[in-house]
């Protein structure tokens, strides 16, 4: 009898065993369990545990009796039951540990896709790209990862510890005042900045974005040769904000670091290699491979594009008479004011020697002597004192003006009939601009 007890007991305890483990497959399986426990609590654990009960009875008083090898197979049996209720009653807290556990995995599975994502933004990020270019990339991808409303990139001013904004995308604000984070006690970027650490905050009032923004994301880092830095996110919920880590958001402070310092490094190389060193302009060979990509774009839209060359009057008089260093100082402030007086897209390069070089896109020939004009009447109306020069004493220009398609179609043309017309300007009495095809005008007091 004891051993078909015991072969019983074994077969529900392996089944309970098999119960235990189909409930951690998932909580789907926790309803079939629960019904097997009830079966087996029913049929099986009342009537063994019943039997045992009356056996303990009924030999209880004759254990010092008895063989013993009868008593250690009580034991056994003993141990086996109270085994088996133990293994029943763990088996009702079951479910409650699976789920536990299922929610332990979520939260390790989001963990892990968000450092994946940080990750493939971090090499995103860090392509060797120029500063601009990499900062609009970090607020495009900040937005879409943290689903935030408004993204800004703000840097802290060494000396004025000032605020400036690098960037920004997003629901913005009328004003973009960024004052707000210098005066403001309780600013959470600076607190980021001074801390060093993550920081976020709700329903903080600034005028850098708009009040609707009811909660706010701030991860500081610093970028080499430029400063302090954040980066602030703001939404009008929490709700997706809360589901980022502090530890993803920490591993997203070194991508930004890397990011934006590599890129920094990056411009600077790149303006060693297509900027004159001294005045800052682009050099000639960047100018005409930027020419070739200009007209090109020019060609196919159909839009016009000026070319402008312009060489300072009696520039060697400037070396022989106050020195080489006061004409560098004159090639720089024609350059300076150059830049002063073109757009965005337009493009300033040192040709050679005192010789400079403007391309202007969607320009037509009429307006390129216009703003050409205005340049030359800037120089000629100064004084440079400041320079050591005598109050008597100015600086003037002579400018030559092709434009594409009306006169020329390929950069070699352009060029050549620029020059055409600069050495007309000259040849006519300097200190004008020349149009090609157009018969020099005298100079206007």
């Amino acid at each position: 009898m004891i051993v078909v007890i015991f072969f019983v007991l074994m077969a529900v305890f392996y089944r309970q065993l098999k119960a235990v483990q189909l409930a951690q497959l998932g909580i789907g399986m926790a309803a079939a369990l629960a019904l097997v426990i009830v079966v087996l609590d029913v049929w099986v654990y009342r009537p063994v545990n019943s039997l045992i009960r009356r056996s303990r009875r009924r030999l209880g008083s004759k254990y010092e009796h008895e063989d013993p090898h009868d008593r250690d197979e009580i034991k056994e049996l003993d141990f086996l039951i109270n085994t088996v209720i133990k293994t029943f009653t763990e088996a009702q807290d079951t479910h409650v540990t699976t789920r536990r556990a299922e929610s332990d995995l979520l939260r390790l599975q989001t963990f892990n896709r968000q450092l994946v994502e940080i990750g493939d933004i971090g090499q995103e990020i860090n392509a060797a790209l120029p500063y601009r270019e990499t900062a609009d990339k970090i607020l495009a991808r900040t937005k879409t990862f943290l689903k935030a409303d408004f993204v800004a990139l703000i840097a802290l001013e060494r000396n004025t510890r000032a605020f400036d904004i690098e960037g920004a995308v997003g629901v913005q604000s009328p004003t973009m005042d960024v004052d707000c984070c210098l005066y403001t006690a309780d600013c959470p970027v600076r607190r980021a900045i001074q801390e060093r650490g993550v920081v976020r905050t709700a329903d903080h009032a600034c005028t850098l974005f708009p009040k609707t923004m009811k909660a706010q994301i701030i991860v500081p880092f610093e970028v080499e040769n430029v400063g302090e830095m954040a980066l602030l996110a703001t939404a009008t919920t929490a709700e997706h904000f809360d589901e980022v880590s502090d530890n993803v958001l920490t591993n997203f402070q070194g991508h930004l670091h890397s990011a934006l310092s590599t890129a920094r490094k990056y411009d600077s190389i790149r303006r060693q290699v297509v900027t004159d060193h001294l005045t800052r302009l682009y050099n000639r060979r960047y100018f005409m491979r930027r020419a070739e990509e200009v007209l090109g774009k020019s060609l196919r839209t159909q839009q016009p594009l000026s070319l402008v060359m312009l060489d300072i009057d009696h520039f060697k008089r400037f070396n022989d008479k106050y020195g080489h260093q006061t004409g560098d100082r004159v090639l720089q402030v024609v350059a300076a004011v150059m830049q002063q007086h073109v757009r965005k897209d337009d493009i300033c390069a040192r040709y050679g020697g005192e010789e400079f070089s403007m391309l202007l896109p969607n320009t037509a020939g009429e307006a390129a002597t216009f703003m050409a004009d205005r340049l030359r009447r800037t120089l000629a109306e100064t004084r440079y004192t400041g320079l050591g020069l005598p109050t008597d004493v100015n600086i003037t220009i002579s400018m030559g003006i092709a434009t594409c398609p009306r006169d020329a179609t390929t950069v070699e043309d352009l060029v050549s009939l620029s020059d055409k017309a600069l050495y007309e300007s000259k040849e006519t009495g300097r200190n004008r601009v020349v149009l090609y095809g157009v018969e020099a005008q005298p100079v206007l007091p």
